[in-house]
C-alpha cells in the first residue's frame, strides 16, 4: 500500500476506533443465510452480533437483556404473527429497529409491512441493502 492509500486506510481505522457497533439481533435465519450474515458481521467492524434467536416468541424474552439496535427477522417468522407480536418487540426493546430478511418479491415485502416491521431488505441483496439501511438509522456509527 503506497503512501497516500497507507494515510487513507489510517484514517478510516482511526475514524471508526471510537465508535460503538450497530448491533444486530438474528431471528430465525436458516443456517445457510445465518453462516453469510455471520460472514458479513466478521468482515464489518461497524457492525456486532448481538444475539441469536431461533423464534419471535424467544426473541422476545432474550431482546431486551441485549444491546441490540436492529432485529432481523426471517419472513418464515412472521408468517402468522400478528402486528400485536411485533408492536410487543417495539414496547420491550425501546430504539429496535425491526427489519424483515425476505425473498425480493413486492408480495413478501407489502407482507411484512403489514406486519408492523420498520423495514424490508432483500435475501439476494442482502449486505448492499443492510448497509443502506445501517447508515440511514444510525448514520453517527455507520459513516
Amino acid at each position: 500500500m503506497g503512501g497516500a492509500g497507507a494515510r487513507a486506510y489510517l484514517g478510516a481505522v482511526e475514524s471508526h476506533a471510537g465508535m460503538q457497533p450497530v448491533g444486530l439481533f438474528l431471528v430465525g435465519m436458516k443456517e445457510s443465510f445465518a453462516r453469510s450474515l455471520a460472514r458479513y458481521v466478521r468482515d464489518n467492524p461497524r457492525v456486532t452480533l448481538s444475539g441469536v434467536a431461533p423464534s419471535l416468541s424467544l426473541a422476545s424474552m432474550l431482546l431486551p437483556r441485549t444491546h441490540a439496535d436492529v432485529a432481523l427477522l426471517d419472513w418464515a417468522v412472521l408468517d402468522g404473527e400478528t402486528r400485536d407480536t411485533v408492536r410487543a418487540l417495539h414496547q420491550d426493546s425501546s430504539g429496535l429497529c425491526i427489519v424483515c430478511v425476505t425473498n425480493d418479491t413486492e408480495a413478501y415485502r407489502a407482507a411484512a409491512m403489514r406486519a408492523g416491521v420498520d423495514e424490508v431488505i432483500s435475501k439476494d441483496g442482502f449486505a448492499a441493502e443492510l448497509d443502506i439501511l445501517l447508515h440511514s438509522h444510525f448514520p453517527e456509527r455507520h459513516a
